[in-house]
């Protein structure tokens, strides 16, 4: 997990001086020098995942229009031009409001999984296992957003109605504050909170169907919401498959 982690902020800080950005080389030079003489105690990987969500929008310079319309033409490649505005006027109150729920659950996920863990008194490689699988999937979705940079499809296509969901202002609200204000291509969002789900599910099996049902809900929510493209939640879906498959295999899992 050292490694992971210090390969991941390394990236940054090499890719910050080459973008000529003081602030996020300076910034990920710190990490690193934490990572080094302070270690990985295993509640810092909280730390180092938020960190390595902000720090790579400090990289972005301008929005990727193309890949925007080429991510706009799969959702309505698959759903139709306005099927998801459709979908959300026609679908059953109670259902809009479980998805906007869920996508408001994608913060609490992976704090969850690890309590989960510990609350199951598992330590050591177990924990470190947990970390490498979360970290490998979410560091994988937001390092590529200094390349892959765009926004949210409810920026690039604005609804023509507000949403029927009192919990959507509330998810509108924390992203305004706590948001980066970019969409990450792949979703880090689905790619965290699945591996979530697989990284307890091989210790704890009904936990880790729980987790896997609120991460896929977690992604369907982010797509009707318009808070992703289908692609950014598919993909993360993928690489947080991929991640686990990648740590299981080298710990002989």
């Amino acid at each position: 997990m050292q490694i992971l982690i210090a390969v991941y902020f390394g990236y940054l800080a090499a890719m910050a001086v080459a973008r000529r950005k003081a602030r996020p080389a300076i910034l990920s030079m710190a990490i690193l020098v934490c990572v080094f003489t302070v270690g990985t105690p295993h509640i810092m990987p909280l730390v180092y995942l938020l960190s390595g969500y902000w720090l790579p929008a400090l990289l972005v310079r301008e929005t990727n229009a193309r890949l925007e319309r080429q991510l706009l033409d799969v959702d309505h490649m698959l759903f139709g031009a306005h099927g998801l505005e459709a979908f959300e006027r026609r679908a059953p109150r109670l259902l809009i409001e479980y998805l906007e729920l869920a996508y408001l659950l994608c913060y609490a996920v992976v704090p969850a999984g690890f309590a989960s863990l510990l609350f199951a008194h598992y330590t050591g490689e177990t924990l470190d296992t947990f970390w490498s699988v979360v970290l490998l999937a979410a560091f994988a979705c937001y390092g590529l957003l200094p390349w892959l940079p765009t926004r949210a499809p409810r920026a690039v296509e604005p609804p023509g109605h507000e949403m029927r969901s009192s919990i959507r202002r509330l998810n509108l609200a924390v992203l305004n504050r706590a948001s980066v204000q970019w969409n990450t291509f792949p979703s880090g969002h689905t790619a965290a909170s699945l591996a979530t789900a697989l990284a307890v599910g091989i210790h704890m099996p009904l936990a880790g169907v729980v987790l896997a049902v609120v991460a896929l809900s977690i992604a369907a929510g982010s797509v009707v919401g318009r808070y992703h493209y289908a692609a950014d939640a598919i993909i993360g879906a993928a690489v947080a498959v991929l991640a686990f498959v990648m740590v299981a295999a080298a710990r002989g899992l």
